[in-house]
This record gives C-alpha cells, structure tokens and sequence, in this order.
C-alpha cells in the first residue's frame, strides 16, 4: 500500500484565539466501545491516541522522540510531527523516519511558531485522544497504557502527570522531579501553570478540538485555561512517565516577552479587568520562580 505524502497548505489559523477556538470546536462522534468503571482491559487501549510534535530545527532529536512514540506497551493510532520550516536537514530525517514507521505523519509548513504547528497537528488528529510531546522530550515506554488506562478507568477527559526534568543534550541525570496536585482546575490554573505539556492528553472525541492561542509563549497554558474554562477538571495519573529536556534557549527579553503574552492573555482571553490581569500575571510569575528554585512541585 502506497502511503500518502503530505504538504500541509490550510486554511490560515494565524488568528485563532481562545474564544474563536471555542466556537470553532469540533465535535468528533463518539465512541461506540464503553469501557467499564472497574477494569481496563490493556487491548482496549490501542490506536486511540494522536500525539502531536511540533519540530524547528531538531534534527539530532527527531528519531529518539519517533523512537519513544514507537515503543510505548501500547501502541498509538498516529504520531504527526509538523517539520516548522527547519533550516536544518530535518525535512530529510523525517522521510526516512516516516518511510520506517507506518504510524507516522510528516508535515512540512512554512515557519510559524510552536502554537501554529501544534494547531495543525489538533486539526488533522483522528485519534480519541490528542497528546502533546516536543521534539526533544521524550515518554518512557508506559505512559500511553498508564495515562490512557487511567483516562479509559475513570471516564476523566483531561490528564497530565509528575515529569522528570533532565539536563541539555539528552543528559540522563535527572535535575528535578516535578510532583504536581492530584487535581487541576480552571481557578487553580489562573494562578499559574503547574502542568507540563509533554505529559498532556485530552479526550476531543468527548471535548471536541481545542487550539492553542496564537501567542509565542503560554499558549500550552492558554490551551488548559480554555478546556477547563466550562468546568472540566485536569487529573494526574500515576507514575513519572515523561523527561523534559533542559537547555532550551532563554534570554532576559524573551522572558518579558513571555509576561506581555501571559498578560495579554488574561485580559484578551480570560476578559480580566487590567487590575486583575497585573495581579495574576504578577501570582503567574511568582508561582513560575518559585517551581524553578525547587520551592513547589517538588
């Protein structure tokens, strides 16, 4: 079977927000299988999840985040991972990946930013499920059957769990263990963002789809403000399943930079008055700091 090639050309989504998301949201029909309460069965939990990998200039990473998709215990319905307009020879990796790993789906689009690529991933996934995983973070070999299993059990839509931080270049000594509450909801989060995307999953056949913000930063955080806005809950399943790669580029005015859109989305998003907004994005920065000086979530 001749599998297809794709080259992503859509509609323009440089302007979706929030609030157009929601209006947006497509509802995907349910399905038919109900799981019962008490029990899981593992079979039960293949082909029901579409993880999405947005990737800018990644190339040494590419096939350990493949890798790490390709061998969960249980087996996903689609890893898309959207080639960002890499300048490096990623587009190359990737069709020899895509030609390895039948599951997998390569888009190649035009430079647009982490929240634009990740949108296009939402937009095409046919899964239950929609994860989320960087190009160069990685899963260890259980979290889809733990988190999905979890998910199947409990009839919860929205999930995330505690991560290991590790250091730059796939440095296997863990710098932190980021323990995280047993429970997320829309008020906690407008406090500040204790959950990492990478160990995300939400369920849009129940949900319909979601899309990020169109912001360069927080737009993970904008995603679970939107879910959890009509009283959906975020639940942690067991385990440390993910590693989350430290080493990403960082300066002193991209990190104000990162402010301005946590505040914009507050007031554009959340419709939070200015003095509201000064105070959250004030309790957003000081809950951030104090989870990377190891004072919570720890």
């Amino acid at each position: 079977m001749t599998r297809m090639k794709y080259q992503y050309v859509a509609r323009d989504m440089s302007n979706i927000t929030l609030s157009a998301a929601e209006t947006a949201a497509k509802k995907v029909p349910a399905a038919a299988v109900e799981i019962a309460p008490d029990t899981v069965d593992i079979s039960s939990l293949s082909h029901l999840v579409s993880v999405v990998t947005p990737a800018y200039n990644e190339a040494p990473c590419l096939r350990r985040v493949v890798e790490s998709v390709a061998n969960q215990t249980v087996p996903v319905y689609e890893h898309i991972i959207i080639n960002d307009g890499s300048r490096d020879n990623s587009e190359e990796i990737l069709q020899e990946l895509e030609a390895e790993y039948p599951h997998l789906i390569v888009i190649n689009k035009k430079r647009g930013g982490a929240a634009a690529a990740r949108n296009v991933g939402i937009e095409l996934a046919k899964g239950r499920y929609i994860a989320f995983l960087d190009a160069d973070d990685l899963w260890l070999s259980h979290k889809v059957e733990k988190q999905i299993g979890f998910m199947e059990k409990h009839h919860y839509l929205f999930s995330y769990g505690d991560y290991d931080e590790t250091g730059k270049h796939f440095n296997k000594v863990r710098i932190k263990k980021y323990v995280l509450p047993p429970k997320v909801g829309h008020k906690q989060l407008l406090h500040g963002c204790p959950i990492g995307c990478l160990t995300v999953a939400y369920n849009q056949e129940k949900l319909g789809k979601h899309y990020l913000p169109n912001v360069k930063s927080g737009h993970d955080w904008g995603l679970w403000l939107e879910i959890t806005r009509s009283g959906v809950c975020a639940y942690k399943y067991p385990g440390v399943e993910a590693e989350y790669t430290n080493g990403r580029f960082s300066l002193s005015s991209r990190k104000f930079k990162k402010v301005k859109n946590i505040y914009r989305l507050y007031r554009t998003s959340e419709k939070l008055s200015a003095p509201r907004s000064v105070f959250e994005t004030f309790l957003h920065v000081a809950m951030a700091v104090a989870k990377k000086i190891r004072l919570i979530y720890k």
